[in-house]
C-alpha cells in the first residue's frame, strides 16, 4: 500500500486499474481489515464515485468521478485567484 494516499486513495486507485476487485480481494491484496475496506467501498458508492451491480460487485461511475475531479478543479482554480 502507498504511504502518499488514503486508505480510500489506494482501494479507488486498485479498483479502477482492476474492476474485478471486490472487497474481498482488495482486502486480500492491500493487507487492510476486511471491515475497513467495506466502509471505503461503501464511502465510494455514497459519494458517486463507483456503482453497484448486485450484491459486493461494484462498477466504476463515470459521471460521478467526471463531477468529481470538476468540482477539484474548480476548488483549485477559486485557490489560485
Amino acid at each position: 500500500m502507498s504511504e502518499e494516499y488514503t486508505l480510500c486513495d489506494n482501494i479507488f486507485r486498485a479498483f479502477l486499474k482492476n474492476l474485478n476487485l471486490g472487497p474481498k480481494e482488495m482486502n486480500a491484496k492491500l493487507g487492510a481489515t476486511y471491515n475497513s475496506v467495506k466502509t471505503v467501498y461503501a464511502k465510494l458508492y455514497e459519494e458517486r464515485l463507483l456503482g453497484r451491480e448486485g450484491w459486493g460487485n461494484y462498477l466504476p461511475n463515470v459521471n460521478g468521478i467526471l463531477l468529481n475531479i470538476l468540482d477539484r478543479v474548480e476548488v483549485l482554480e477559486r485557490s489560485t485567484r
